[in-house]
């Protein structure tokens, strides 16, 4: 079981031993890369927002299966895949949040349960007209 902690530097987290979440990409031949995207559901921390399947990491699970595993809970099956690599946020207090980040060979239907109100797939340049997790947000300042 899970639970909410408070890591050194006093921010409440989701996840006694970390989080992990999945960035698909899809670049069309002829476009610029879409990401796969999913709008929170009001039963979760930050509702209405945007960001990524994920969520709080098992005890002795890696980052890459804690995120496969949220998002088949979250969004469904994830296609066949190619790992381009995975990132920490360290909360600067011990808690870390991992973005694994993975390429598809197409932007298949991801379904929406209790914790997805919508998902759809975005380029960079809408992305900005969307309310991001503050998480994702700073990940692509960051990144992209």
């Amino acid at each position: 079981m899970d639970r909410w902690m408070i890591c050194d530097s006093g921010h409440v987290h989701w996840g006694a031993h970390g989080a992990s979440g999945l960035l698909l990409k899809f670049t069309p031949p002829d476009g610029e890369p879409c990401y796969l995207l999913q709008q929170r559901s009001r039963w979760v921390d930050h509702p209405g927002s945007w960001g990524i399947p994920g969520g709080a990491m098992r005890a002795g699970e890696s980052p890459e299966a804690a995120a496969f595993r949220e998002a088949d809970e979250e969004i469904g099956p994830v296609p066949r895949y190619r790992i381009t690599g995975i990132d920490a946020q360290d909360c600067g207090g011990g808690w870390k949040f991992y973005t694994v980040c993975a390429d598809v060979d197409r932007a298949f239907s991801a379904f929406c349960v209790q914790e997805t109100d919508a998902t759809g797939w975005f380029t960079r340049e809408q992305m900005r007209t969307l309310h991001l997790h503050p998480g994702l947000q700073r990940w692509f300042e960051e990144h992209v």
